[in-house]
């Protein structure tokens, strides 16, 4: 049996990271004697649709597996009307956020005939098994699939795995990081390794953020990985591949304090000699004095720290949970050992008004922090705001409001402030933070070529320059 597994093709190259999911689904499907797979990363080699079905056809795969991330929707349905145009005789099974988030919405757009809600390891092994044996799809975790012209689901509803340390490591032969090195620069702080790659060392957060879309897949349940398989896994990338830096891509890496520490210390031991950054953000009130020391040892430089807002009743409504009056001491404390960080704030938020964000700019600009992202707020499928902004309590008009997002990003209007409100207001944030001596001189000191270009690539760089008035018009 051959396997097709497709990555879509973005429309940004910013920041360009190894699917890691589709390596997983790969070393799942090896594991169980499916050892045929081929993959295509359309955003790496800047494919269309047309390019990606031409290949297929010549693959003559039995199985076509998609990830679909929200904003990737109608790169995938093109494909699929493609694909379905030449009568081809694979099968199509498609997975992601997108498809958790909005489920049989989601499939009906597309033109899907299967979908996988949740985690799909084991999941698209039982689909395979079942297409080998030509039995039924209902024991298939997550599966949403068409019988006789209506949706039906599998017994378990959801993909979901209890013990990550069952599952291989991600198919870094298939995934090869190599063609990824030149693709991971930072914009805002440059990389101290050539040869970076990600890796996941736990899934799931048991937070309830009203913006986040994460606990759509995780069921707000973290579940982490064995230290030493962690370790085991930097080890093989460094001697296979020559990676020197690593990405943290986790929800919460030291969520855990203790288990972090272990992390650490056996990285520490076993004299890895890499450095290493967490992107996606750690919170703050998990930092003590012993585990930032640690950090600093093991090779850690740089952290992202997930604020979003310096207004505490914002704070309140986003459910995030952060001590505001906390942040100084931990930042001071990241900064004792020379670990850099970047605060990520949001414009937008729902119910926030002109001088919400206000208070965000003069609280960031208090805070040692090295840099900011500052992002304008958008509701992903999945998540508490998007439910409610979407109107999800009245069927007819959600099931609306969805298709019209779907084709064009559509959100309906809800925020106190107009777009182009937004957008002055996130200029403010970043002017003022960064035009001051101490920010400007130490961007100039560490600056490379290499940002700019990056930054270029940016999808909100490229916002700012072709601004659209009606992307929150109703």
């Amino acid at each position: 049996m051959k396997i097709a597994l497709i990555r879509p093709n973005f429309g940004s190259y910013f920041q360009i990271t190894p699917p890691l999911s589709l390596g997983y689904l790969s070393s799942s499907l090896k594991n169980n004697g499916y050892t045929d797979i081929v993959l295509v990363d359309a955003s790496l080699d800047k494919k269309i649709p047309q390019e990606v079905n031409r290949f297929l056809k010549k693959e003559n795969p039995d199985i076509i597996g998609i990830q679909v991330y929200t904003g990737s929707q109608n790169w995938v349905k093109e494909l699929l009307v493609l694909l379905k145009s030449e009568k081809i005789h694979s099968r199509v099974i498609v997975g992601g956020p997108h498809i958790s988030g909005l489920g049989e919405l989601s499939l009906d757009y597309l033109g899907a005939d299967f979908g996988i809600l949740g985690e799909g390891e084991q999941s698209i092994v039982s689909f395979a098994q079942s297409l080998e044996n030509k039995s039924d799809f209902d024991e298939v975790d997550g599966l949403i699939f068409k019988q006789k012209g209506k949706w039906k689901t599998a017994r378990n509803l959801f993909g979901f795995i209890d013990n990550i340390n069952n599952i291989p490591f991600p198919d870094w032969d298939l995934l090869n990081p190599e063609k990824y090195f030149n693709y991971m620069e930072s914009v805002s702080l440059p990389l101290k390794g050539k040869k970076p790659t990600p890796i996941l060392t736990s899934r799931g957060c048991p937070y309830q953020c009203t913006f986040c879309c994460s606990g759509v897949v995780s069921r707000h349940k973290i579940r982490y990985r064995f230290p030493k398989n962690i370790v085991s896994e930097i080890k093989y990338l460094k001697e296979k591949f020559g990676v020197d830096e690593i990405f943290f891509s986790d929800d919460n890496l030291t969520l855990n304090n203790q288990r972090a520490k272990e992390i650490f210390d056996l990285m520490i031991k076993e004299k890895l000699n890499i450095v290493w950054r967490a992107p996606n953000g750690i919170r703050i009130d998990s930092l003590t004095d012993s585990l930032v020391n640690k950090m600093a040892q093991s090779g850690c430089y740089f952290v992202g720290l997930g604020i979003e807002t310096g207004s505490d009743k914002i704070m309140r409504n986003i459910k995030k949970n952060v001590d505001l009056n906390k942040v100084n001491e931990k930042v001071n404390l990241l900064q004792k050992y020379k670990i850099k960080s970047s605060g990520f704030f949001m414009c937008g938020l729902r119910n926030e008004r002109r001088k919400d964000i206000l208070k965000s700019i003069e609280f960031a600009k208090k805070i040692p922090f090295d840099r900011i992202q500052v992002c304008n707020f958008v509701p992903y499928p999945g998540s508490e705001d998007f439910n409610i902004i979407y109107d999800k309590a009245n069927k007819k008009a959600y099931k609306n409001n969805v298709l019209k997002f779907q084709q064009n990003g559509f959100v309906p209007d809800f925020q106190t402030l107009s777009l182009t409100e937004i957008y002055k207001v996130q200029r403010k944030f970043l002017f003022d933070f960064y035009f001051r001596p101490k920010i400007l001189y130490d961007l100039l000191k560490s600056f490379k070529i290499s940002q700019l270009i990056t930054l270029f690539k940016h999808p909100f760089f490229k916002k700012w320059m072709v601004f659209k008035k009606d992307w929150y018009d109703k």
